[in-house]
């Protein structure tokens, strides 16, 4: 998913410059999602686009072969208030299989292993003061079933959060259809939600630190500085 206004960078997306194309140390963000999906198995990918620049994504993708997968392009020029909206438009490409979501702003340090477990699955993080809880939603979990979810909450109620990706089942648009006529900003948490009511939504809980929403200024910088430090790379020089 490679939607959205952007409007927690603030200046650096205000005037139309796509918030995934934005450097994180020497790549563009949306290389970090994608190569997520690659190292864990996905390599038939469809990125869902909108009017905010979208050729400079194509031109640095393409079709995919550079980056060990295939792409192709859903485009509408429209901003949708919600995510939801631009997975709908795929649902012909996806032709009645289970389906991976993931957020262009997704920042993993965990492998995921995607044909580990079945669908509808989620992965979550002990947020441990990390970043601000009020970006996430929280769930609570009893061994690998999760038992409630809250998407972004005005009270935090749970240490555990909910990551930028999903993994749902063939089921998924008919759901998407019944709750958009109630809500017209509906996420992916909610289409989550139907699923923990009825028992049936599992979770692969990561270790601390392996997962960031890149889309504030504060998280973009943090894992700028995280890749340098991993490579050894001082960010400031002492004087």
């Amino acid at each position: 998913m490679a939607g959205g206004f952007g409007t927690r960078l603030g200046a650096l997306t205000k005037h139309g410059i796509c918030k995934v194309m934005l450097p994180v140390y020497d790549r563009p963000m949306i290389w970090y999602p994608l190569n997520t999906l690659v190292k864990g198995g996905i390599t038939n990918i469809r990125i869902a686009l909108n009017g905010r620049n979208p050729q400079l994504i194509m031109d640095f993708l393409q079709d995919g072969s550079a980056h060990g997968c295939q792409i192709s392009y859903t485009y509408h020029a429209e901003v949708f208030d919600s995510p939801v909206q631009h997975f709908m438009c795929s649902e012909n490409w996806i032709a009645g299989e289970d389906v991976v979501v993931m957020l262009g702003d997704s920042f993993f340090r965990f492998p995921i292993d995607f044909g580990k477990e079945a669908a509808p699955h989620i992965w979550t993080m002990p947020l441990n003061g990390m970043d601000d809880p009020s970006k996430y939603g929280q769930v609570q979990v009893q061994g690998n079933r999760v038992t409630h979810l809250v998407e972004k909450p005005k009270t935090q109620f749970s240490n555990l959060i909910q990551t930028g990706c999903w993994d749902f089942p063939d089921d998924v648009f008919d759901r998407a259809r019944q709750l958009a006529t109630t809500s017209q900003t509906l996420q992916f948490g909610d289409l989550s939600q139907e699923y923990v009511k009825e028992g049936r939504m599992t979770h692969t809980s990561m270790p601390p630190e392996s997962y960031l929403d890149l889309g504030t200024p504060t998280s973009l910088y943090a894992a700028t500085v995280i890749i340098a430090r991993e490579r050894g790379i001082a960010m400031l020089a002492k004087k």
